[in-house]
Parts: structure tokens; sequence; C-alpha cells
């Protein structure tokens, strides 16, 4: 999938690997579960390393994954990937805003899955700074989106001060 990261087409080197693939000598995306049973043969590595943290229930709780069970992890870690499974699933917003807000995470945050035109202006203002997007994504539709609201409705990690607050 295409990839737009600080609001600009870029390759990809990161590849996201099953958990039981062989490690390749090139930037991974690894799950959360490797990545709590393999932190230190993967951080041993000289690549950069990603991880995804999945917001399905699919063998975890309905909540999905925790971001914070990353804390200890943020040393060794270049990007976070957030699952948006679906449009109306929001978990990746508040994900977003934890590793940025409280984390102080400063790598890349990347929403993946479900990335819809409506909410990329937020996902941004959330800290997410990379996004796969589908093949028929164009900068020009990319900025627009970005564009298309001059106020703040909610609360996010940047300075604009959202509607409500401003009374």
């Amino acid at each position: 999938m295409p990839l737009i990261k600080d609001k600009q087409f870029v390759d990809d080197p990161f590849t996201q690997i099953d958990d039981q693939a062989a490690l390749p000598d090139s930037p991974v995306i690894v799950s959360l579960a490797r990545l709590q049973t393999e932190a230190q043969t993967l951080a041993a590595r000289n690549q950069p390393l990603g991880v995804i943290i999945r917001a399905d229930n699919i063998g975890k709780t309905k909540a999905g994954e925790n971001v914070r069970d990353l804390t200890d992890y943020l040393p060794i870690l270049s990007l976070v990937a957030l699952e948006f499974p679906e449009f109306r699933n929001g978990r990746g917003f508040s994900a977003a805003r934890i590793l940025r807000d409280e984390l102080h995470f400063t790598g890349e945050i990347r929403a993946v899955g479900e990335v819809a035109f409506d909410q990329w202006a937020f996902m941004m203002r959330c800290g997410i700074n990379a996004f796969e997007v589908g093949a028929h994504v164009t900068l020009a539709q990319f900025s627009e989106a970005l564009g298309e609201l001059s106020k703040a409705y909610q609360p996010a990690c940047d300075d604009k001060k959202p509607i409500l607050w401003r009374r």
C-alpha cells in the first residue's frame, strides 16, 4: 500500500512479518506478542524496529491490545503501527494520544487498515504522522482532507483549542 508520511508519499522500508517468520536484515514490523517474547533479540539487530497494535478482539480482550504495554519497549522502537480495522473503530485515536502525550513517543505512528479521508485530519491532530492509504489516493486529496475543517471540535495532542473550550 502507498505510504504518506509527514504529508508526502515515501517508500516504506518496513516489512510486516508473521510471528513464525525469520527476521530479515531489514526494518520490520512485528506483533506485540513477538516483541514481548523476543525483545532482546529484536533490540540487538542493527535495523529499525516497529510493532503493530491490533484493535480487534481476535484472541485478545474486547478492547484489543493495550498501547501502554509498549512502555518498556519504546526506546527500541522506531515505529508503532496502529490498526484501524473498520471505519467506526476509533481505538487508534486514543492509542496515538497515549503514545504522544503520556508515553512521549517521538517516533513514527502509522495508521493502517481502514484509514478514511474524513479521519486523516483528526488522526494527525492525535499524533499520527504516517498513513497507509489506498492506491487511488492522491497527495492533493490528502491535503484537502487536512484542511477540510478550519476549527477543532475535539481535544487532541496539538495546540488547537476545541470550539467548546473557546467560550
